[in-house]
């Protein structure tokens, strides 16, 4: 079993609120989908830090407990497109973090540069860890629906 607890910085504690996300929902939720995909007898405990970022871009750094989440959203007009824009940010961070440190994939599988992020070409859009990350975010909504 693995058990995952956020270690949330103050900026992503009032996101939390501002949003009305209870944190242990969310934990229980990524620590589901996490064991759904990788089943183990062994118990693992994680604790990530979660740091918000000023700007609209997140970040993960391979091999690292830690997550950064954009905490301002561009194109986003209502409250219910910037709770979603938030928790889409965090969980795509949060399956990096799942393929670095639970699942042990090499960052030599991120071959893109950050002109391609910048770019949104294929060698980005179409990377399978992108895309694992893609599937996450619909997932996610199921839980904004959840909760």
């Amino acid at each position: 079993m693995i058990v995952i607890k956020l270690k949330c910085n103050k900026e992503i504690r009032e996101k939390f609120k501002k949003h009305k996300i209870d944190k242990r929902k969310l934990e229980n939720y990524l620590m589901f989908v996490t064991n759904n995909l990788v089943p183990t007898r062994k118990w693992w405990d994680y604790e990530i830090v979660v740091k918000g970022c000023k700007g609209h871009d997140s970040q993960y750094f391979w091999g690292e407990d830690e997550i950064e989440v954009a905490t301002m959203c561009h194109d986003c007009s209502s409250v219910k497109e910037r709770r979603a824009f938030f928790l889409k940010s965090l969980v795509h961070e949060y399956r990096h973090w799942v393929q670095s440190q639970v699942q042990g994939i090499s960052e030599r599988h991120i071959n893109y540069t950050e002109e391609d992020v910048d770019d949104r070409n294929d060698k980005y859009v179409k990377n399978k860890l992108e895309l694992e990350c893609a599937e996450w975010e619909v997932l996610v909504e199921r839980f904004i629906d959840l909760v």
